[in-house]
């Protein structure tokens, strides 16, 4: 979920399979969701110098999002430790970038590695939900379409500060039994597509 220059909040987000895209769009029109134009994602994971982020459950990345104008954003997120067993709600820092300036070039500098790249293509719907803002996406991800978890994703995400997370994780929670989803999945893209490669990681 978009959130303001370098802010730290906490994203609760669940992620579900979609197996029925159509039907997915017809509940969404039941909360007067429709989902926006399709967006290219590409994220690029860096592992630290120092520091194992797949013993830390933590996550550094940089996201390049081609907008359907041709035009391009960058983002730099830092994502914490998951805080439950049901969702996937993380302390997140988000700073978006000038797409001109190399910071790439800046985090190798520093001894920070370019591990691993995921490439999404995502659909976005902005719900009001009990007057909170609740965003919906829809992710495809053609590497996986074939494999046993198919290629296309759905999640409900907010944004939560420190003392109202939980109230929010219980919001999210009841939006998706009213879309009838009823198996999350708590493990990340790049997880899922490394099952799919046959590569062996840590959860991240």
């Amino acid at each position: 979920m978009e959130m303001e220059n370098a802010r730290a909040v906490y994203e609760v987000e669940m992620k579900f399979r979609v197996a029925d895209v159509k039907t997915f769009e017809d509940r969404l029109r039941m909360f007067g969701g429709i989902l926006g134009q399709t967006v290219e994602e590409v994220d690029r994971f860096y592992q630290h110098p120092q520091r194992d982020f797949s013993i830390t459950d933590e996550c550094l990345r940089v996201r390049r999002r081609k907008l359907p104008d041709g035009t391009e954003e960058k983002f730099l997120t830092y994502k914490g430790p998951k805080m439950d067993q049901e969702t996937k709600t993380r302390r997140e820092i988000e700073i978006r970038l000038d797409s001109r300036e190399p910071w790439e070039l800046m985090l190798e500098l520093l001894g920070f590695r370019e591990k691993d790249m995921v490439r999404k293509f995502r659909r976005r719907c902005e719900l009001l939900i009990l007057n909170q803002s609740v965003e919906v996406v829809l992710d495809f991800l053609p590497e996986l379409e074939k494999s046993d978890d198919g290629g296309t994703f759905a999640e409900l995400e907010t944004i939560a500060s420190e003392s109202d997370w939980k109230v929010k994780r219980e919001l999210i929670m009841n939006l998706a039994k009213d879309f009838g989803f009823s198996e999350s999945i708590r493990t990340s893209y790049l997880e899922l597509l490394n099952k799919n490669r046959n590569v062996v990681v840590p959860p991240s």
